[in-house]
């Protein structure tokens, strides 16, 4: 700094001169490089979020906005060079190589941020919250040379260095404080022409960062929710990254070892057409396939399931570590802030203006904590609601897709219960995740500030911490096996009621209710015993860890006190020691939420990975093939031999089957009951494994099983099964099945409520 500056970088006697009063080259060197550092730390992670997106974005045209944000950094740039023309040219002073420094700096910055604007205009960036903050923080740093030349222009002569410096300050002033008012509005939002009843997607994507901070984007919503009660036309749609059909595919993307980048989707293939009427067609066909393969040997690693989970969403969980980091820097400074604050009212001779500092920088600590705590719990809940969304589309894609000696070791209540309950123990964990690390580190730093105010004496509270790890472990590994044990009665519980619901008219004509209640019971019983064994596992792990702080303090100051009879506790040290112990509550009070929540979604994650590691239907079982490679017959078996499982022990079900059938005839398979006739039909559906031989189908195949199903809804409903009504279309289909003589019978017609249950 000797080099740079010719004043000294800090004046130790500030806090006692009658008016805040700043050095030069701490104005010059350390408040303008604060801004800098901040943007040139932050960009690195912003770039890679943004090219991380899988998403094809909508360029953003150019608008007045846009021009005027680049027209104010140029100004800025050129505000910088004006002034290293002035210092190393004009000047004849040696003096100003710090000047020359930061405006270098600044030069660099705003070139990249002239960049970096038109980049997040080609990524769809509506506004910019690294650049609010750094023009934010530019005009803040700047606001004491403003006042210092301000005061020297009404103080001393008017010459043209004081002209040319006071001008360039407060042109850096204004066009700072311009691009900030400027950041602080959104580009215009067009939105993509779609079907006309389209729900609007959701203006967190499309407002400006102060709205996406304080949350002022869903006013509207609560509004309208005040006036009159919402449905789910009233609600907006989710943006294109957080729908299922995205989140499965980054997940299933890392699963298979993909490069994600590579794969990109538009916003034509995945908007809903009809959201109340087709919409759960058009999501099983938008739906990327989930193609997860069968390993080559019972040798082969399996695919940790929770890994490609967490990888896929690696820059948003990063993110949100380092908001969290942030906060926690935050946090911990307050007890700094307030020792000075209770020293400033000790020392009579201080001035006024210091404890009006110390009151502001602690009122400002505490509101950039609130701000930061409220972006981390946003982060983690959107990390978590992508966990939930990709699990439910995994399970639910693999479950149409299991072969059937999968179908036979994974009942449909365990199906449910991984996208419900499994699902949400993922869903939960995201809130907690960072306390792995932030929570030892939260304890370090207080124990470290506790020893600077209370020395030795913080030995006993220590050890008191470190007798509460083997506890909890040992509490942890009790709750990881009840948790266990739990879900696997759950999923007995479920197949039971489904069994049930399914057989309930011929329950009831036997009158077989109470032995099936007794069952049921028995096995809720059973379920309900580890949740209540989960709960006072989980009582005496939140009392231990909610007593801990206290006994810490009180053991701290008795020990502190005793050690000494001239170890008084002051003020400061009292309530600085309070602040730090209340901090150090809530880590401590976070670690059993955040140990039930992993030990959960360990569990979980051990069944949702086997359910997704079973074998799956072999594609490469039934060939595709053109209708001339098959001689005008559209399907065609040669010397096939079939087993319904992958076993070599179990027999053939189909031995050496030759099956021509040419394209246009009508076959019917006619057979004693057993003789193998829906074996043929899993066969042409690739169903059956296929030990040898060759299947050959041409066209589409339309398959319509023994067991009728009907959805409980209109006979209309039923017909249509999502697709559009055509009116045309739906009177053929009427006629063709002869149902006009049934629908006069009806009372409705085809309105007429119907359905199995």
């Amino acid at each position: 700094m000797i080099r740079l500056c010719t004043t000294p970088l800090w004046d130790k006697h500030i806090t006692n001169s009658p008016y805040p009063y700043l050095t030069e080259c701490f104005r010059n060197t350390v408040l303008q490089w604060i801004p800098i550092g901040i943007f040139w730390l932050v960009l690195p992670l912003w770039l890679y979020m943004l090219i991380r997106q899988r998403i094809k974005s909508q360029t953003i045209s150019i608008s007045a906005l846009f021009i005027t944000k680049m027209i104010l950094t140029i100004l800025f740039l050129l505000i910088q060079i004006l002034r290293i023309i002035h210092y190393a040219v004009l000047s004849t002073e040696q003096n100003d190589q710090a000047i020359l420094l930061t405006s270098i700096l600044y030069i660099i910055t705003s070139i990249t941020i002239l960049w970096l604007m038109n980049y997040d205009r080609l990524k769809s960036v509506y506004s910019s919250g690294l650049l609010f903050v750094f023009w934010l923080v530019v005009s803040l740093v700047i606001v004491p040379n403003v006042i210092v030349y301000s005061v020297n222009f009404q103080q001393q002569i008017k010459s043209t260095k004081l002209w040319t410096e006071a001008a360039c300050i407060w042109l850096h002033f204004i066009v700072a404080l311009g691009s900030f008012i400027a950041n602080c509005f959104a580009e215009k939002y067009i939105p993509i022409e779609t079907i006309s009843d389209e729900r609007p997607i959701v203006p967190e994507v499309y407002v400006s960062f102060p709205s996406r901070i304080f949350c002022t984007w869903v006013t509207s919503l609560i509004l309208r929710g005040y006036k009159k009660p919402l449905t789910e036309n009233d609600c907006w749609q989710l943006p294109i990254s957080e729908r299922t059909v995205t989140v499965a595919h980054q997940v299933q993307n890392c699963m298979k070892g993909i490069n994600t980048r590579t794969t990109n989707i538009s916003y034509e293939n995945i908007s809903i057409a009809n959201p109340t009427e087709d919409g759960n067609r058009n999501s099983l066909n938008d739906l990327p396939l989930i193609d997860i393969k069968k390993p080559l040997s019972k040798y082969q690693k399996k695919t940790i399931f929770w890994h490609a989970l967490f990888g896929a969403f690696i820059d948003k969980i990063i993110a949100g570590g380092l908001i969290k980091f942030v906060h926690d820097l935050f946090q911990l400074t307050g007890p700094l802030i307030l020792k000075l604050f209770l020293n400033y009212f000790t020392d009579p001779t201080k001035p006024k203006w210091l404890g009006i500092f110390y009151a502001i920088l602690l009122s400002t600590i505490v509101f950039c904590q609130v701000i930061f705590l409220r972006a981390y719990f946003h982060c983690q809940f959107l990390v978590g609601l992508r966990f939930r969304s990709a699990i439910i589309g995994l399970v639910y894609r693999k479950s149409l897709k299991l072969s059937n000696s999968s179908k036979h070791e994974t009942t449909t209540g365990e199906m449910i219960n991984l996208m419900a309950i499994d699902a949400s123990h993922f869903g939960e964990i995201t809130t907690q995740l960072h306390m792995l690390w932030s929570g030892p580190f939260q304890i370090t730093i207080i124990l470290v500030l506790l020893y600077q105010q209370m020395q030795l004496a913080i030995i006993p509270g220590v050890a008191l911490l470190l007798l509460m790890i083997p506890i909890n472990l040992f509490l942890q590994r009790i709750q990881k096996k009840l948790t266990s044990k739990q879900l696997t009665v759950k999923d007995e519980r479920i197949k039971m009621m489904n069994e049930i619901l399914n057989g309930i008219r011929v329950l009831k004509l036997y009158a077989w209710e109470m032995a099936f209640i007794r069952s049921i019971t028995r096995i809720r019983e059973k379920e309900l015993g580890y949740i209540r064994q989960k709960a006072i596992i989980g009582a005496i792990s939140s009392i231990l860890w909610t007593f801990t702080p206290i006994l810490v303090g009180i053991t701290i100051f008795a020990t502190y006190v005793l050690l000494s009879d001239s170890n008084i506790l002051t003020a400061d040290k009292a309530f600085v020691s309070l602040a730090l112990f209340n901090l150090l509550r809530g880590p401590l009070v976070s670690f059993p939420n955040m140990i039930n929540s992993i030990v959960d979604a360990c569990v979980s994650s051990n069944r949702i990975g086997k359910f997704l590691n079973n074998d799956e239907i072999d594609k490469y079982a039934v060939d595709r093939v053109p209708i001339e490679l098959l001689h005008g017959n559209s399907v065609n078996i040669e010397n096939g031999s079939f087993r319904w499982s992958n076993l070599f022990d179990d027999p053939l079900i189909l031995k050496n089957i030759n099956l021509q059938i040419s394209q246009g005839s009508l076959v019917a398979l006619v057979g004693m009951v057993g003789s193998g006739k829906s074996s043929i039909l899993a066969t042409l559906l690739g169903e059956m494994i296929k030990v040898n031989g060759r299947v050959s189908i041409s066209g589409k195949i339309a398959y319509v099983p023994q067991t009728a199903w009907i959805m409980n809804t209109t006979l209309k409903e039923n017909i249509l099964f999502g697709r559009d009504f055509d009116e045309k279309l739906y009177d053929q289909v009427i006629e063709a099945c002869a149902l006009e003589q049934d629908l006069v019978m009806l009372p409705s017609k085809d309105q007429t409520e119907i359905g199995e249950k």
